[in-house]
């Protein structure tokens, strides 16, 4: 049998290994270090003995007992995710979550009141009060709170949230905010998918562009392609931007940064399919379908 004494205490929300205690007619007793944790018998694996770890998920049951389960859930504390709503009641929404419980939304913590069916995205943590794990709606509370620290070309993993008229606004690794533009999609995304993206720069908002293609020649063609279409949707097909404009306008009008810009506008000149002035460039051909 293994000497438990050294391990730590339990993390509630969080999937982890414990070990049995010891077995009883209902289940088994874990060692969540300054409490024992049931874990019913119908989780408990075959062949289980005491000193066995097992890797579980912690979390409450409907009585505020703490209780263990081997089911995997949808989300962890401090992760976001796309949950479906299975009910409303007077306190809050319930959503599904992939354990025998579902997970409580407060009427506070939605941004609009939650209807039976839909699915939201769901940031997880521990209520202060209460003690218990809660989800809240409202992303921008949890999101983008620490700086983002990512290098160009970095892979990621990112959630999609909302469509908006440019794009898409995802939420990166359960922490900041990520935006993938409509002409660096591939085609159209859906709230709730989760990707593997590309970082392309760090905005001075704390903001992470994104890119589906990875980031070097494959992302510059990219962003080609990209300054094309503005281009073609500008009247006269011209954009007053140059090799002498401020960062911060290139920025503004093109989600670029300057230097990702000057190298878009040389491939593009050297192509022949765009004039250039120190202040302006304008369409010459347009781009192929």
């Amino acid at each position: 049998m293994m000497d438990v004494t050294s391990l730590t205490t339990y993390q509630l929300g969080r999937v982890q290994q414990l070990p049995i205690l010891r077995l009883v007619s209902i289940g088994a007793y874990l060692d969540g270090g300054i409490q024992e944790i049931l874990l019913p018998l119908k989780y408990l694996p075959n062949g289980a003995r005491e000193g066995d770890l097992v890797t579980v998920f912690v979390y409450h049951d409907n009585e505020g007992r703490l209780i263990a389960t081997t089911l995997p859930p949808l989300a962890e504390v401090d992760q976001v995710a796309y949950l479906r709503c299975t009910s409303v009641t007077d306190v809050g929404a319930f959503m599904e979550w992939g354990i025998h419980r579902d997970l409580f939304v407060p009427f506070r913590e939605q941004t609009s009141r939650m209807l039976e069916g839909y699915s939201y995205a769901v940031y997880l943590y521990i209520d202060q009060l209460s003690e218990k794990i809660v989800g809240s709606a409202k992303l921008a509370k949890h999101i983008g709170n620490t700086p983002a620290e990512y290098e160009p070309g970095q892979e990621v993993s990112c959630l999609v949230v909302e469509q908006h008229e440019l794009g898409y606004r995802c939420v990166i690794e359960h922490k900041h905010w990520g935006f993938i533009y409509t002409d660096d999609a591939p085609r159209m995304l859906r709230r709730g998918e989760v990707l593997q993206a590309y970082v392309v720069r760090l905005r001075e908002d704390n903001r992470v562009d994104l890119s589906l293609s990875p980031v070097g020649y494959a992302k510059i063609e990219g962003e080609q392609v990209r300054l094309l279409r503005l281009l073609e949707r500008q009247e006269g097909g011209m954009l007053p931007l140059g090799d002498k404009s401020p960062a911060s306008d290139i920025l503004l009008l093109t989600g670029m940064s300057k230097k990702t810009f000057k190298m878009a506008v040389g491939a593009l000149y050297k192509a022949q399919m765009i004039t250039m002035t120190p202040t302006s460039i304008k369409l010459v051909k347009a781009s192929p379908k």
